[in-house]
């Protein structure tokens, strides 16, 4: 699908920078809290504000950086969100709201029956893309919501491919759905750490070759599938050790799995690290392993290629947009151990294969995935919405 250069087609008289509020209700740091404040970090500050939980990942970082913050409660569904949320849309005048999940999107929808806006919803996993979400009774309640939530929706935000056509197969138009991938800004060389902090922080042997998975410990993220790939490799990988960096509700489950494997030496969940510690973690690691079972573009994998790591992936989602088997990583069918443990040996034994791969996913990423054309092309969104709405009111 070729991009629509969407700055030629709007009218000069849009406003360039129409004031926006993001609104996001996750309770974890993920892809999205990175691409928000990404974003932000690039524009003009008087010109767009993040709305979150009070103690919410975005808004405690968004606040660490000086960014503009406005809490909205302290849960998901806390009913004071939508009282607070209108008076802010009023009071501040803003124009353009963009949702980050499927909570963000329910409130915000709500809102749109009292105030005005341009409204957004940026997608970083369509629910029922994902075998796993498609059966299950959450996969099916969100899917639901997200397709109830849709009236006063002027434009989506896809970050994958993938998803674009999920939308479009949903009965949306594709001139109301707008494709920007995520991106990374990431220069190698300031990232600190190296072998030798990694074999000190985690008390590693020296001679250890070391895999780390990053993301929350919740089932798409395939981490139960790593841990049967290392069952099977680690008799014939003995240097190997795998890293599970992050947090989740899926903890205790693959704590017992690990448990049961007998690879507590062998395989750790290391917990939560802020970014600029996961960065230098991810740097000073010899694989990069990413088992998920559906992804949209996830901002962890670019952040490995950007730092020149052997990545080991699925293909699943949009994973196949970002990186091509055999050229920048070794991509396996989600949800395949066998194939897995097979990756892991690969990168493990063939170190100068494995160094080529990861200066392929480093050289693609800074090609393909800038920042600067993210953030121009968000901005572009956002006028897009700004005209359909005003044309449409």
């Amino acid at each position: 699908m070729q991009k629509r250069p969407l700055a030629a087609t709007l009218d000069q008289s849009i406003p360039p920078f129409p004031k926006t509020l993001i609104v996001d209700l996750s309770k974890g740091y993920g892809g999205s809290t990175s691409r928000v404040l990404s974003l932000m970090l690039n524009s003009p500050r008087d010109r767009i504000a993040v709305a979150g939980l009070a103690s919410g990942p975005v808004v405690r970082r968004a606040q660490e950086l000086g960014l503009c913050t406005y809490p909205l409660g302290n849960h998901k569904m806390d009913l004071r969100i939508l009282p607070r949320l209108i008076r802010l849309i009023r009071d501040r005048g803003f124009e353009v709201l963009d949702t980050q999940n499927i909570q963000a999107k329910f409130w915000t929808s709500l809102a749109s029956l009292w105030q005005r806006f341009a409204f957004i919803s940026t997608l970083h996993s369509w629910y029922a893309a994902s075998e796993q979400d498609k059966t299950s009774l959450r996969g099916k309640f969100y899917t639901g919501l997200e397709l109830l939530t849709n009236h006063g929706l002027d434009l989506y935000i896809s970050v994958s491919k993938k998803d674009f056509q999920e939308l479009c197969n949903a009965g949306f138009s594709e001139d109301r759905v707008q494709l920007i991938y995520n991106a990374v800004s990431i220069n190698p060389d300031e990232i600190t750490g190296d072998r030798r902090w990694l074999q000190e922080k985690f008390d590693l042997a020296p001679d250890s070759v070391v895999c780390t998975a990053v993301g929350r410990l919740v089932p798409v993220k395939g981490y139960d599938v790593l841990i049967d790939a290392m069952k099977r490799t680690a008799a014939d990988v003995p240097k190997l050790v795998v890293l599970i960096v992050g947090e989740g509700e899926q903890k205790a489950e693959l704590q017992r799995q690990i448990e049961q494997s007998g690879l507590q030496n062998r395989v750790r969940l290391v917990g939560y690290f802020d970014r600029d510690a996961v960065l230098s973690i991810v740097k000073s690691s010899d694989i990069f392993a990413m088992p998920s079972r559906y992804e949209g573009t996830p901002i962890a994998l670019l952040e490995a290629a950007a730092l020149g790591r052997p990545i080991l992936s699925t293909l699943a989602g949009g994973i196949p947009e970002l990186v091509t088997h055999g050229e920048h990583a070794l991509l396996v069918p989600p949800g395949d151990p066998q194939a897995l443990g097979d990756g892991l040996r690969k990168l493990a034994a063939d170190r100068k294969y494995a160094q080529l791969l990861g200066a392929g996913a480093q050289d693609r990423t800074q090609k393909y995935f800038n920042l600067n054309q993210q953030v121009e092309d968000t901005w572009n969104a956002y006028r897009k919405a700004w005209a359909r709405h005003h044309t449409s009111v």
